[in-house]
């Protein structure tokens, strides 16, 4: 369902915030976020084996969309070698 037409796709876009300890801008890039206008999901695609950065890094992607006022989001690691897919809480 993940790429059928039901779902706006956002496809590595730059989400800029400001570091709070340093007034820096930071860039993060999610691999893909979707939207039906009623729910967001982050994917974030991965290579490798799985590591506790990952879950955390899609956690940030998960609390930048929220801080911008997104609602009802999911997130989600694909590791696509094994086609793995495990839910981030």
């Amino acid at each position: 369902d993940w790429f059928s037409d039901r779902w706006t796709l956002f496809n590595e876009c730059t989400i800029l915030h400001v570091d709070p300890n340093d007034n820096s801008v930071v860039r993060h890039r999610p691999d893909r976020v979707i939207t039906d206008g009623k729910q967001f999901v982050v994917i974030d695609f991965k290579f490798g084996k799985s590591n506790e950065k990952y879950y955390e890094q899609v956690r940030t992607y998960m609390k930048l969309l929220h801080d911008m006022g997104c609602q009802n989001i999911s997130g989600y690691l694909w590791f696509v070698y094994s086609n793995k897919i495990e839910e981030v809480k």
